[in-house]
């Protein structure tokens, strides 16, 4: 065997690795194309569920609002009977947090499903679902109640913390 025909083989020895290695890398790519595909449409999924369960809050916060005014009202006329309305209002209430239990529910099963598919994929739900609680986190409070009491003294720790970042 010549020289030449043996640096033809050595040669189709390393365009035959060298495909095999391409074919190898293209599978992973489409691989890891499809997992972020899925990804998408479970994040979607859960994000939809998410401004659902922000929606439900806010109805539970804006019952217990009107409750609160309400009750307010009756108690300044006097009134010792409890009127429909507001067991109307905390009916509602308690459909909206039934709804939200319903929907965090459907988060667990889009996870548990994900995980199940890919157990690498329920740590990266984890973490956007994370980002999107922090994204729709409803502030929805009272106005605060007029106090003559001296608010708490700030803990030193909590000081140097907010000083630090």
């Amino acid at each position: 065997m010549s020289f030449i025909d043996k640096a033809k083989g050595a040669a189709r020895s390393i365009g035959q690795v060298a495909g095999d290695f391409a074919k190898t890398a293209g599978d992973k790519a489409q691989d890891l194309a499809q997992v972020a595909k899925e990804k998408t449409a479970y994040l979607k999924e859960v994000s939809a569920l998410k401004n659902a369960i922000r929606d439900q809050k806010g109805v539970v916060a804006a019952s217990k609002m009107a409750i609160a005014e309400r009750m307010l009202e009756l108690l300044d006329a006097g009134e010792a009977n409890i009127p429909d309305d507001i067991r109307e209002l905390g009916a509602k209430a308690k459909d909206a947090l039934a709804q939200i239990t319903a929907l965090e529910e459907q988060i667990e099963e889009l996870k548990a499903a994900a995980a199940a598919k890919n157990p690498e994929m329920e740590q990266e739900l984890s973490k956007a679902i994370a980002a999107i609680d922090r994204e729709q986190a409803v502030d929805i409070q009272p106005e605060p109640a007029e106090t003559t009491a001296e608010p708490p003294a700030a803990d030193d720790t909590t000081a140097e913390k907010a000083s630090a970042e």
